[in-house]
């Protein structure tokens, strides 16, 4: 979790503003203040990133950032794992 909760930390509060100070992994996506056009973005930059397609029920904005973390994880080692 640290290394994918770093780079998403970072996305957060590099491309979308969060101040550093409000970005906690219990903190959801709508305290954050991300609109749907943000979540739009950020799912696109996490493909990016980590190559994964995050499912739209991990861009939520009631989702917490501990749980997009452990989504991209699973992703990411179900991807190592098929191929």
């Amino acid at each position: 979790m640290p290394e994918t909760y770093d780079v998403i930390r970072s996305v957060l509060t590099s491309t979308f503003r969060v101040p550093e100070d409000e970005l906690h992994p219990q903190t959801t996506l709508e305290r954050l203040e991300l609109d749907s056009l943000a979540l739009a973005e950020f799912v696109l930059i996490l493909h990016e990133r980590f190559g994964v397609k995050i499912d739209k029920e991990y861009a939520a904005r009631g989702t917490t950032v501990a749980e997009v973390v452990d989504h991209v994880d699973a992703l990411r080692t179900e991807a190592v794992t098929s191929s």
